[in-house]
């Protein structure tokens, strides 16, 4: 099984393929956990979840402190599977949802504790569950600081044509490679023309990182956000989802 992590520029479509990407891959291995890691989560409703409260904030008591070899490490509290069963909201094509939860109050300090849970969550999702996880990260560098990413297997870098969010990449994957992930990607989205498909995929091979899908600005995407609707419920045959299954296709060759 594969951890698959989907990072990016706010506004760059990476919810969006997130929950597309949990929901074809569920429909094919039966199982996957859908993990939303923004504190302002919007990977539930890209998905289809029905969920019209607030998602509460991963309880502290998840993780325990312990004392290694004269070092203070952070570990979870409960098995993986518990955590999943009290913790997660089943969603469609056999995906679980678990949400880092939602900041309602100003003022209340960081969030380094849950994304310490996150990180440990999944790290041991697939070796103690047997499940697939696609994460979901928040639109910033804050996850890498973290090392919210670092037991993800690949990493998929989404980007839109324009200069400010290949800036936005390049930073991403310049961190992403200081943690020592191997497996990084990026993913063109919104592109109209040949032309915006040249920039992005010469930007990448600058970097050194292979480009795994071009998925084309669709119209789809809006029509059916303006209804509420995942993108693969409204039209499952619309460009920019044919394109994110066959991005799936590769993931799993």
């Amino acid at each position: 099984m594969q951890r698959i992590a989907i990072s990016g520029k706010g506004g760059s479509g990476k919810t969006t393929i997130s929950g597309t990407l949990a929901r074809l891959a569920g429909r094919r291995l039966g199982r996957v956990l859908a993990v939303d890691g923004d504190p302002n989560p919007n990977l539930g409703r890209a998905m289809g979840v029905q969920h019209d409260g607030v998602w509460p904030l991963l309880p502290t008591s998840l993780m325990k402190v312990e004392e290694v070899d004269g070092r203070r490490v952070s570990r979870l509290a409960l098995p993986v599977q518990q955590i999943l069963t009290e913790h997660t909201v089943a969603g469609p094509d056999g995906v679980q949802l678990l949400a880092l939860g939602e900041v309602d109050e100003p003022g209340k300090g960081c969030l380094c504790s849950r994304h310490g849970m996150v990180r440990e969550i999944v790290g041991a999702a697939v070796e103690e569950s047997n499940q697939a996880v696609v994460l979901d990260m928040e639109a910033s560098l804050e996850h890498m600081r973290r090392g919210t990413v670092r037991h993800v297997d690949k990493l998929l870098v989404v980007t839109e044509p324009y200069y400010r969010a290949l800036e936005s990449a390049g930073r991403l994957i310049k961190l992403a490679r200081e943690m020592g992930l191997k497996e990084i990607y990026g993913v063109a989205n919104k592109v109209r023309t040949p032309a915006e498909e040249q920039v992005v995929l010469s930007y990448f091979k600058s970097l050194e990182t292979p480009v795994i899908a071009v998925i084309p600005f669709d119209e789809t995407v809006t029509a059916a956000d303006l209804e509420g609707r995942p993108v693969l419920d409204y039209d499952p045959q619309a460009p920019s989802m044919r394109a994110v299954a066959g991005m799936l296709d590769r993931l799993m060759a």
